[in-house]
């Protein structure tokens, strides 16, 4: 008889228990849709688009001929007149380092709208040339030749003031974009 009420009380306890995993109290089960809370919001999105090898989120920097991932953290090195390449981080160039080739790819500041903008300086050939690029606030980059704001694809100068259109560098950073 002992026994018996403990085969009895294991199964009492053993039900108990499971109402606690499933977090009910009655011993009734309910109605599930499936899916797990994991308390993000559920416009989240659990992952990107996938670049052409599946490898995860893709995002374009253009680098000369090839194309950088913006979205993996990649930027462009350029290494010489019209040589480029991809790099992890600017300690790994060796050269001008180009983190964003349009406005799109820059945050704002506590000044306001951030643009892609080239720092150009006079070489000994009497040519303007990108000394370096990077994200800054719209107002600190004008006065060409001295600054360009890169302008990405060229989508019709969406990125450019109105006033100006978007087209090749021929001597500040070919081939980039560049807001003329």
């Amino acid at each position: 008889m002992k026994w018996r009420l403990l085969v009895v009380f294991a199964m009492v306890a053993g039900a108990a228990a499971c109402a606690d995993i499933l977090g009910i109290d009655d011993g009734v089960p309910r109605a599930s849709d499936g899916s797990l809370d994991d308390g993000a919001p559920d416009s989240m999105p659990d992952v990107g688009p996938l670049d052409a090898a599946g490898d995860g989120p893709f995002s374009p920097l253009s680098c000369g001929a090839a194309t950088c991932n913006f979205a993996a953290g990649e930027a462009c090195c350029r290494t010489g007149p019209t040589t480029y390449v991809c790099v992890a981080s600017a300690a790994a160039c060796t050269g001008t380092f180009i983190p964003c080739d349009r406005p799109s790819q820059c945050s704002p500041t506590e000044a306001g709208a951030s643009t892609c903008c080239t720092t150009d300086v006079l070489d000994d050939g009497g040519n303007y040339v990108a000394q370096s690029v990077a994200c800054a606030p719209y107002k600190s980059c004008s006065g060409a030749p001295a600054h360009y704001i890169l302008c990405g694809d060229g989508d019709a100068g969406a990125d450019c003031p109105p006033e100006a259109g978007c087209a090749e560098s021929t001597g500040t950073l070919p081939p980039f974009l560049v807001c003329k």
